[in-house]
């Protein structure tokens, strides 16, 4: 019996230990391409432009800054406005805020830690789990927000020359939940873009991003 009980012990142990340590976003990408225009392909060069009028000017800067990285990083080269190939515009922002609610457990599992009699300084270490005796569900409401992620790439060459837009490739990234920072979840809406950047996806797609991936990747701002 007690061998039974700390195998359950651990195997509760390790379901909430694994289970939060790897938090993932879920992002819809939607991907449109111009059929009669050529495919972007790695190795064209391209010129990321920001909004001279956006709210907050550093914020747009930062993006800006990450679409550059993860375009090298995709075989892209930069160049000057001159003399790019394509012209990127970006614009993101958080929708209008949701809400829904959800139940949660008023008694979740708990496991803590003892001592006992023993031969340590006449104690003894062991785990324990409380055990679940009793489930009151209540209401518990949460905010969710629509956050949005929306990139152009038209024609440079063709811009300049006829000083009209042609477009090239469209990217739609969306994700709904609970965080309100853009700071933060741009990074994610940014690599579930750039996962489908080029392509037409003839459907949104669900793409997951693991919360360690933006920082692997150099995105994450740190101090």
């Amino acid at each position: 019996m007690r061998k039974f009980l700390l195998a359950i012990t651990f195997l509760v142990a390790g379901a909430i230990i694994f289970g939060c340590a790897a938090p993932r976003y879920t992002v819809q990408v939607n991907g449109y391409t111009e059929p009669e225009a050529p495919p972007l392909a790695p190795g064209s060069s391209c010129f990321v432009i920001v909004n001279k009028d956006a709210k907050n000017p550093l914020l747009e800067k930062e993006v800006k800054e990450k679409i550059d990285k993860l375009l090298e990083k995709q075989g892209y080269r930069l160049a000057s406005y001159e003399k790019a190939e394509y012209y990127l515009f970006f614009s993101y922002g958080i929708g209008g805020e949701g809400s829904t609610t959800v139940v949660m457990p008023e008694n979740a599992p708990f496991i803590g830690y003892g001592l006992g009699p023993g031969p340590l300084y006449g104690r003894r270490s062991y785990f324990f789990v409380a055990p679940f005796f009793s489930y009151y569900p209540y209401p518990e409401t949460v905010a969710l927000y629509n956050r949005w992620l929306l990139i152009n790439v038209v024609d440079a060459i063709y811009y300049r020359e006829k000083g009209q837009f042609r477009t090239v490739w469209v990217g739609e990234a969306r994700s709904i939940g609970s965080s309100s920072d853009l700071r933060t979840v741009i990074n994610y809406l940014l690599l579930a873009g750039f996962k489908e950047f080029g392509k037409n996806t003839g459907k949104a797609v669900p793409v997951e991003i693991g919360e360690q991936e933006p920082l692997v990747s150099g995105l994450t701002v740190t101090n």
